[in-house]
């Protein structure tokens, strides 16, 4: 078996330029998706570039297990879930390659799976319970944190989910694809690619950045 990659040093980088592109076109186009649960993201800041730049955080080092970070797992099967439908439901993300879109549709699933959840649940109540559960844990409640998570969502009750929430094991497909699709909103940032294909950089006489240096 191949190993896992790692996160690299230029997707760390794209990271990094998320929050600084905030005033490109792409961004003022009326957000048409569904709100993310409260308490998963900083206030006053573009919920889409936050929840990617946040899942990608939060699911480094995911490859190889995240044990004893229950909030922090929460947070990020909350925002998968939400991600999992904005990209594939918002007209604002049609330039994100399909590959990059499936990828989080995957790794959703791969948290479902290590959590316990029902794997035909809808996105919204799903990622509704983990944002609840994730703000009692932050609070100290577990009992709350439990009783967020309930048996039409997770089979197995809330105590067993919190358990997996401390434990969920290995999730390489969520680390992989946090990093792609931080990588390919970063790639359209570079090229001007909201408005054109993906692989074809608008000219700077047209209005566009043009060809960008290898490395930025």
């Amino acid at each position: 078996m191949s190993p896992i990659p790692t996160l690299s040093r230029r997707a760390l980088a794209g990271l990094l330029v998320l929050g600084a592109l905030g005033g490109c076109e792409e961004l003022r186009r009326p957000n048409l998706g569904w709100s993310v649960p409260a308490g998963l993201l900083p206030p006053e800041q573009e919920p889409g570039r936050a929840a990617i730049a946040a899942l990608t955080r939060d699911m480094q080092g995911a490859n190889t297990g995240l044990r004893g970070q229950p909030v922090r797992v929460a947070r990020a099967a909350a925002l998968l879930e939400w991600l999992a439908v904005e990209l594939t439901t918002n007209p604002r993300w049609a330039p994100v390659p399909a590959e990059a879109k499936a990828a989080i549709g995957q790794a959703r699933d791969e948290m479902r799976g290590a959590l316990g959840a029902d794997p035909l649940a809808a996105s919204p109540a799903m990622a509704a319970a983990l944002a609840a559960a994730a703000r009692a844990l932050a609070a100290g409640n577990r009992g709350a944190a439990a009783g967020a998570l309930g048996t039409n969502l997770f089979p197995r009750g809330g105590e067993a989910v919190l358990g997996r929430l401390a434990d969920p094991g290995p999730l390489p497909q969520g680390e992989i694809a946090a990093t792609a699709l931080a990588e390919a909103v970063r790639s359209l940032d570079e090229r001007s690619g909201w408005d054109t294909d993906f692989d074809t950089p608008v000219p700077a006489d047209r209005g566009g950045r043009g060809p960008t240096p290898f490395g930025i």
